[in-house]
């Protein structure tokens, strides 16, 4: 039980000590009147300046996180010139293929984001053209194996946007350069259930951990199922508030506060042995913050207007087969064989909502400060 209880903690602080996280860059294309392929490319270029692996979760894990953390102390406008520098190498970083056929990417413009928090990556917003080839008919987005998973979308007039998540050394599927066809319910479907769900798993840590705090003094499979019911409809609300902008909060605002959810949940565990009547409105009240930081990453990715609620609703799925994916491992590998023992609460559930509120606690501490 103790090797268990260490194994579990040191995974916990490997994941704290991550404060450099390694983010999916967005690749946006299009094509303009006269033909001209365009990309907006929004990446981490410090990562990629310092050469850090972009299979890493964490630049801190990297041998060049020194190196990184120097660029990051960059004022936007130095950071500009570091890239410029290397403009013509980044350049050929850009992989699109028309049919066979390459297409050279030029660089036109940069721009260094700004961004709220200190503690977070800064992405760049880099524009490129290129020509297509005569009568290309299709492109396909290759991500480079020294840029990190990239979320490509495709926008052409009157045509519904393609959006594909490419991992690293991996290439999109054919995209269509025909404005005509249109992108059938189902791909869309199956497109933002995957988007949500690798949101959770493996990228939402700070939503897995509060839904693992959930599981800790829930013995009772109804109370389980009525907290998860409470969050799923709170989020799914804020989520669609926020992506139709009726409600909007800045991260710096978020962040901390679902910190403090993990800190609350975590306390409460501790002072209680059995779930409490008004859990389930305590936990709907943190759903609805947990939903605006889903909006957040919906907003970036974007949603095809004619299917604006389809894809709404699968990548809510997604999120929840996510979350459910993550009580029933929970429960598999741990709390079936120990969570009816005379010994649970004292030896593990106590201890784990320790281990939880500390983590929320240093989260909270972290994002407020910064």
């Amino acid at each position: 039980m103790k090797l268990v209880l260490l194994g579990v903690l040191l995974a916990i602080l490997s994941w704290v000590a991550s404060a450099h996280e390694m983010r999916p860059s967005i690749a946006s294309l299009s094509v303009d009147s006269n033909g001209v392929l365009q990309l907006e490319l929004v990446t981490n270029m410090e990562a990629w300046l310092a050469n850090v692996d972009p299979s890493l979760s964490d630049t801190n894990d990297s041998p060049n996180a020194a190196i990184y953390d120097r660029f990051r102390a960059l004022d936007a406008t130095a950071l500009e010139v570091a890239i410029r520098d290397k403009e013509r190498a980044f350049s050929r970083v850009i992989e699109i293929i028309a049919g066979d056929v390459p297409i050279t990417m030029t660089l036109t413009s940069l721009k260094v984001l700004p961004v709220d928090d200190d503690e977070l990556p800064r992405d760049t917003q880099l524009n490129f053209v290129g020509g297509l080839p005569d009568g290309a008919e299709s492109v396909k987005y290759r991500v480079n194996d020294t840029m990190p998973n990239t979320a490509v979308r495709l926008f052409l007039d009157n045509a519904e946007p393609r959006v594909q998540f490419v991992k690293n050394s991996q290439e999109s599927v054919e995209l269509s350069l025909d404005r005509t066809v249109k992108r059938s319910v189902r791909d869309l479907v199956v497109e933002y259930i995957g988007l949500g769900f690798t949101h959770i798993i493996p990228r939402g840590l700070d939503h897995i951990i509060f839904i693992l705090g959930l599981t800790l003094i829930s013995k009772r499979l109804v109370d389980l199922v009525i907290q998860v019911t409470a969050f799923t409809v709170a989020h799914s609300v804020t989520l669609a508030l926020g992506l139709y902008g009726v409600l909007e909060l800045p991260a710096s605002i978020v962040e901390p506060l679902i910190a403090a959810s993990i800190v609350y949940i975590a306390v409460e565990n501790i002072w209680h042995q059995k779930v409490n009547r008004s859990r389930a409105l305590v936990v709907f009240a943190f759903g609805l913050l947990h939903g605006l930081g889903f909006a957040g990453v919906l907003t970036e990715l974007g949603l095809p207007a004619r299917d604006f609620v389809v894809g709404l609703l699968a990548f809510n799925v997604g999120v929840e087969l996510g979350q459910l994916a993550t009580i029933l491992v929970a429960y598999l590998s741990i709390g079936i064989w120990i969570v009816h023992r005379s010994w649970y609460r004292v030896r593990f559930a106590v201890p784990m909502s320790l281990l939880i509120g500390l983590v929320g606690c240093y989260w909270f501490v972290e994002r407020v400060m910064s």
